[in-house]
C-alpha cells in the first residue's frame, strides 16, 4: 500500500473516531450543562433527561426537557421529544438546513393575573438593558431551509385568574412542508389543533416568496361554542350555550396590503341553545352563511347566502327588566364631559356621537331565508299574563343589498289559527329615507289580545275574529300609515274594577254600534307622523287615533245599547207618523217602549226625536205636531225616563210630499274623559 494512502486512510479514521468520540462526549455533557447551568441561562430552573447528538447524520435528539416556574416547583413550559437533523456540511456555505425537525408533547401553562403573565421574568431576562445599543441592520448572507417541521399533540392551557376564565387546548398539531429565510423558494405550512370541549381547527398555507403571495385555508370540524364559555362570558350573562361551528374559509392576498386580501368560504353553526336566567331565550337548528368575498379594505361584504332554519326565540318583558336584559352585564352610563372656556363651576356631561370615518359599508345578500322559525312573546307587566307565539315563521329575501331597493317577505301562523303576511321595499343604508311595508293579518282570535285589551281599555275580549291590512309607508322621516280593521262577532265582557285603564273609551258601547247586520266591523284608521320627532310615539298614536274613532262612533249609540239588552234596534232611526192620526198607535208605543228601555240602561245617552211633517199654510199644523210631541214626552216620562234622556222637538216641515211624515230618532252619548 502506497504511503499517501495509509496516511489518508489514518486521517479518515482518526476523524471518524473525533466525531464518534465527540458524538457520544457531547449529548451527555450538553445534557449536565444544561442541567446544572440552566437557571444561570434563563433565569428558571431547567432540567433535560436526555440530549442525544450524532455529527455523521448531522441529527440532534432532546428528550424530557422542562422549563419550570419562577418558584421552582411548578412547571410552565416543556417537552416530551425534539428530534433535529440538519445537512452540516452546507454550514460553511453560510446555508443552514435543517431537513427534518419533529417536536413530540410540547406543553406549556400560561397564567395571567391582572396585568402580569407568568412569562414576564423570562421576557426580562433575556431583554437588554442597554436602551443606546444600534441593531445591525446589515444582511447577513445566510439562507435558512426549514423541512419537515411537525408539532405533534402539543398542549397549551391559559388561565386568568382574575377573571376566572381560562381556554384549554390539549390537542396541537402542526405540520410545514417547507420555508426558506433569506432565499427564492416558496413556503408551505399546517396547523392542527384539537379543543378539549370538542372540535378541531386545520389551517394550511402557502407563501410565494417572490410575489409576497399567500393562500390560506381554514377548516374548522365539529367546534364546540363551549370552548368560548369564559369569554362569552364577558359579553353575555347566561345559565347555558352550546352549538357547533363548522367553517371552510380561503383567503388569498398580498402580505403588502393584507386589508385587500379576498376571503370566502362558507360557515355552518348547528344546535344552537341559549338558556338564560329565567329560561330558554333562543336556539336553532342550523345557521348557513356562504361568503363570496369579504375585502376590508372597500368595506365590502358579499354574502351569497344565509339560511337560518329551526329559530326559537322568547322575549319575556317585566315592569324592571327583560330576559335579553338579562343577558347583557351591568355597565356605567358613560359619556364626555364638555366644558366651556369659561370656568363658571359648572358641567355638562353628555354622549358624543362618533362621526363614521371610512369607506360605507357595501353589503350584498344573494340569498336570505329563514324557515320553520317560532317567536314567542310574553308580557308579565299586564294586569294578566300575556302570552303571544308565532310559529311557521318564514322570511325570504334576494339581492339585499345597501345600494338600492330591497324587497323581503315573511309569512306566520298566528295563535287561534290567524295568519300574517309582509312585503316590505326599503332601503337599508338609510332606512328613514324610504320604505314601503304591506302587512296583513287575517283569522286572528282576539281573545289572544285580550291582556293588552284589559290594559288599555279596562274591557276583557270574550269572542272575535279580528282582521288587519296595513299599509306604512316612510319618506324622508314622514311616516303615513293606513290601517283596515276586520272584525267579526267582537264580543267584550264588562269593565274590570280593578284594573285603571290607559284610555277611557266605552268599548263595548262602540263594538256595538260598529256592528253592522251582520255582526260586522270594518275600521279605517289612518297614523301620520314625523319619525325624527322626540314626541312622536307610534303606538300612543294608534291608540289615541283608535280612541277617537271610537268615541266618534259612540256618539251615536242607540243601535248599540238596543242590540246590548236584545232589542231589535234595526227599526228604530226612524218612527212613522200620520198627520190626522188622533193618538199613538200600538206601534209607536211598542217603539217608545224600547226608547225608553235603552235610555234608562245608561245615564250618559241622550236620544232625541225630531217630528217631521207637512207644510200647511195654518196654525193647526203646528198645534198637530206639538200635540203628538206632549203625547210623546207624556209617555217616556211614564215609564220612569228622567227629563233630558229623551228630547222631542219639531224640525222643519216636510216640503217632498213624497216623505213620509214622523220622527227621526238620533242619539248620542257623553264620553267621560
Amino acid at each position: 500500500m502506497k504511503k499517501g494512502l495509509k496516511v489518508l486512510l489514518w486521517v479518515v479514521g482518526i476523524l471518524l473516531a473525533v466525531i464518534i468520540i465527540v458524538s457520544l462526549l457531547a449529548g451527555p455533557i450538553a445534557k449536565g450543562y444544561i442541567n446544572g447551568h440552566g437557571e444561570e441561562l434563563t433565569g428558571r430552573k431547567v432540567h433535560v433527561e436526555h440530549v442525544g447528538l450524532n455529527l455523521l447524520t448531522g441529527t440532534v435528539n432532546v428528550r424530557g426537557l422542562d422549563v419550570y416556574e419562577d418558584d421552582g416547583e411548578e412547571v410552565f413550559a416543556g417537552f416530551d421529544t425534539l428530534d433535529v437533523r440538519a445537512h452540516l456540511l452546507q454550514i460553511p456555505f453560510k446555508v443552514i438546513n435543517l431537513r427534518h425537525i419533529t417536536l413530540a408533547g410540547l406543553h406549556a401553562n400560561i397564567i395571567q393575573e391582572g396585568k402580569h403573565f407568568n412569562f414576564a421574568s423570562l421576557i426580562e431576562h433575556f431583554s437588554s438593558n442597554d436602551s443606546t445599543a444600534v441593531k445591525d441592520t446589515t444582511p447577513s448572507g445566510w439562507v435558512m431551509k426549514f423541512y419537515n417541521i411537525n408539532i405533534r399533540h402539543a398542549s397549551l392551557n391559559y388561565d386568568d385568574m382574575l377573571n376566572h376564565k381560562g381556554i384549554h387546548l390539549p390537542d396541537i398539531n402542526l405540520s410545514v412542508p417547507g420555508f426558506v429565510l433569506g432565499g427564492d423558494e416558496g413556503s408551505e405550512g399546517g396547523l392542527n389543533i384539537g379543543f378539549d370541549r370538542g372540535g378541531t381547527l386545520n389551517v394550511d398555507a402557502n407563501y410565494d416568496t417572490k410575489e409576497n403571495t399567500y393562500h390560506v385555508d381554514v377548516n374548522l370540524d365539529g367546534f364546540a361554542v363551549q370552548n368560548l364559555d369564559s369569554y362569552l362570558a364577558d359579553m353575555l350573562r347566561y345559565d347555558n350555550l352550546r352549538g357547533s361551528v363548522d367553517a371552510h374559509i380561503t383567503a388569498d392576498g398580498n402580505v403588502n396590503d393584507i386589508m385587500k386580501s379576498r376571503i370566502g368560504g362558507t360557515v355552518a353553526v348547528n344546535g344552537v341553545d341559549l338558556t338564560g336566567s329565567k329560561g330558554p331565550v333562543a336556539g336553532f337548528d342550523a345557521l348557513t352563511v356562504k361568503v363570496n368575498n369579504i375585502n376590508l379594505d372597500d368595506n365590502l361584504f358579499d354574502i351569497g347566502e344565509v339560511c337560518l332554519s329551526g329559530l326559537k326565540a322568547t322575549y319575556e318583558q317585566w315592569k324592571e327588566y327583560s330576559n335579553i336584559n338579562l343577558l347583557l352585564p351591568k355597565k356605567e352610563k358613560q359619556g364626555v364631559t364638555l366644558q366651556s372656556g369659561i370656568d363658571d363651576g359648572s358641567q355638562e356631561t353628555v354622549q358624543k356621537e362618533e362621526e363614521p370615518t371610512g369607506k360605507p359599508m357595501q353589503l350584498h345578500v344573494g340569498s336570505l331565508r329563514v324557515v320553520d322559525a317560532a317567536v314567542t312573546y310574553n308580557d308579565h307587566t299586564l294586569p294578566d299574563e300575556f302570552h303571544f307565539p308565532i310559529t311557521g315563521l318564514n322570511v325570504s329575501a334576494d339581492d339585499l343589498t345597501t345600494a338600492g331597493g330591497n324587497n323581503a317577505q315573511v309569512r306566520a301562523t298566528l295563535p287561534g289559527g290567524g295568519h300574517l303576511m309582509v312585503r316590505w321595499k326599503g332601503n337599508l343604508a338609510n332606512w328613514k329615507s324610504y320604505q314601503d311595508i304591506f302587512l296583513s293579518i287575517k283569522g286572528l282570535d282576539m281573545r289572544q289580545l285580550g291582556p293588552w285589551a284589559v290594559a288599555y281599555t279596562g274591557y276583557p275580549i270574550e269572542d272575535g275574529i279580528f282582521g288587519l291590512t296595513t299599509r306604512l309607508a316612510i319618506n324622508n322621516s314622514n311616516l303615513d300609515n293606513q290601517n283596515k280593521i276586520d272584525i267579526y262577532k267582537a264580543k267584550v265582557g264588562d269593565r274590570r274594577k280593578d284594573v285603571s285603564a290607559e284610555v277611557k273609551i266605552p268599548l263595548k258601547a262602540a263594538l256595538y254600534i260598529l256592528k253592522d247586520k251582520d255582526d260586522k266591523i270594518l275600521i279605517e284608521m289612518p297614523v301620520k307622523g314625523n319619525i325624527d320627532n322626540p314626541e312622536f310615539n307610534y303606538m300612543k298614536v294608534v291608540w289615541k287615533t283608535l280612541g277617537n274613532l271610537l268615541v266618534k262612533v259612540a256618539t251615536s249609540p242607540a243601535r248599540a245599547l238596543g242590540s246590548a239588552l236584545g232589542i231589535n234596534s234595526d227599526d228604530l232611526e226612524f218612527m212613522e207618523v200620520s198627520p190626522d192620526q188622533h193618538g199613538l198607535t200600538s206601534e209607536q208605543y211598542h217603539k217608545l217602549s224600547d226608547l225608553s228601555t235603552i235610555a234608562l240602561s245608561d245615564s250618559r245617552v241622550t236620544i232625541t226625536l225630531t217630528l217631521q211633517m207637512p207644510a200647511t199654510d195654518g196654525e193647526d199644523g203646528d198645534k198637530r205636531s206639538e200635540w203628538l210631541n206632549e203625547q210623546v214626552r207624556h209617555y217616556v216620562a211614564e215609564q220612569g225616563v228622567p227629563e233630558g234622556s229623551i228630547v222631542v222637538v219639531t224640525g222643519e216641515p216636510l216640503t217632498d210630499k213624497k216623505a213620509k211624515a214622523g220622527y227621526t230618532i238620533t242619539s248620542e252619548m257623553t264620553i267621560e274623559e
